[in-house]
């Protein structure tokens, strides 16, 4: 039996996401299928961070300089594999997760 584009998207359509993202810090490992609001989390300059979005997830990453999620310094959609900071993170946020 040939899988074709269209049948392997049929069937990971119906099959539960473990977790829709995964984001790795200095200073612990969250994940999810929905939002998360601010959430502290400290890192230098220099410190990698990672973010894995599954694939057909809207979900994006926000990262903050602050812990009250005002002062964005980056945000991510696609995956930011190993990604080094250029700017000291203190909060992050995830939203536009599809329901």
């Amino acid at each position: 039996m040939k899988f074709t584009a269209t049948t392997i998207a049929a069937i990971a359509a119906v099959l539960p996401l473990a977790n829709a993202w995964i984001f790795s810090t200095c200073s612990g490992q969250w994940d999810g299928e929905h939002n998360k609001g601010c959430t502290n989390s400290s890192c230098k300059s220099g410190d990698t961070i990672d973010w894995e979005n599954e694939w057909f997830s809207d979900c994006v990453l926000r990262v903050y300089s602050d812990s009250s999620c005002s002062n964005q310094i980056g945000i991510a959609s696609d995956d930011w594999n190993d990604h080094s900071l250029s700017k000291s993170m203190g909060s992050f946020q995830v939203s536009s997760c599809d329901s």
